[in-house]
């Protein structure tokens, strides 16, 4: 195998893994945004109005990114956002480790994971991820390169 189709079978295991990641941690909070939005507030960065909000709204955001990613819609423009996503929760949970807080990530939805040094870690792992996907875009299965696919293959 050649190292372009390398490339492309890494960024179709990255979209789909990343993807489902998104998909999974979107059900439960849609399934139940006041416990949701009773995560984001432990935080103590928003106000409950904003909490609230974002419980509802960001769920539905992680469910069509991960769902772009795994069939390779727009990937370079799902791969930033999905980048920017795991960067504010990142930052989130550094925030409430630096302030000492004793709550669960929210991350997964009836998950009493707690806020550790292990999470910034994965969400690390995560954001390289995104990077890779951002600047490596072309892969295989994707309906974005699906025409293009077709076109050179005439």
């Amino acid at each position: 195998m050649d190292k372009e189709k390398i490339l492309q079978v890494a960024n179709l295991i990255l979209r789909i893994f990343i993807g489902f990641i998104l998909i999974y941690a979107s059900i439960g909070k849609i399934e139940d945004p006041n416990l949701f939005a009773k995560e984001i507030s432990n935080y103590r960065l928003l106000p409950e109005f904003l909490s609230k909000t974002i419980a509802i709204i960001l769920p539905w955001i992680e469910l069509t990114l991960g769902v772009l990613l795994i069939f390779g819609i727009r990937i370079q423009t799902s791969s930033f956002l999905t980048f920017l996503l795991f960067t504010v929760f990142t930052a989130g949970i550094l925030s409430a480790l630096a302030r000492g807080l004793n709550i669960n990530c929210g991350c997964f939805a009836y998950s009493s994971e707690p806020i550790s040094w292990k999470k910034i870690l994965e969400n690390f792992g995560l954001i390289l991820a995104t990077i890779y996907l951002f600047l490596f875009p072309k892969t295989i299965l994707s309906l974005e390169n699906l025409n293009k696919d077709l076109e050179s293959d005439r």
